[in-house]
């Protein structure tokens, strides 16, 4: 799946996993992921909301961000405070389904500080990984 003001998934059949050995339709996914481009702002709580929703549900999350989300399920003004991008957040990991590992690669961006110690603390709770590139990463 991939997320910015909305969540959606990739594969060309919604709400069915993939088996790695479908390589064709596991080709389609990567061409649509390398497709992909950063555009508007990110909604956390979509995406996670998305993997709520999935039957059977993931054993294991793997996120990739650049920081903390700038909105909440509704798109809503131009700019979000570091506290507003804290509380969407929060917001957005009470959506988690149970049980799921959560592991983040971080490419942190200048101005959210926070981002790389709520990410961690979310992989720690959540028994996930976390990895954050090195300041020089592009």
């Amino acid at each position: 799946a991939a997320f910015n003001s909305e969540a959606r998934e990739l594969g060309p059949s919604p709400r069915r996993w993939l088996p790695v050995t479908a390589r064709g339709e596991m080709d389609t996914v990567l061409a649509a992921l390398r497709a992909l481009a950063p555009e508007g702002g990110t909604s956390l709580e979509n995406a996670m909301a998305l993997a709520a929703r999935l039957s059977p549900g993931p054993d294991n999350i793997i996120l990739l961000t650049d920081g903390l989300p700038t909105m909440g399920r509704r798109p809503g003004g131009q700019t979000a405070s570091p506290g507003e991008r804290v509380k969407f957040f929060e917001q957005a990991i009470r959506l988690l389904p149970a049980g799921v590992p959560v592991s983040t690669i971080l490419f942190r961006m200048e101005g959210d500080p926070a981002a790389a110690a709520l990410f961690w603390k979310l992989a720690t709770a959540s028994k996930g990984s976390f990895l954050t590139p090195s300041r020089d990463w592009p």
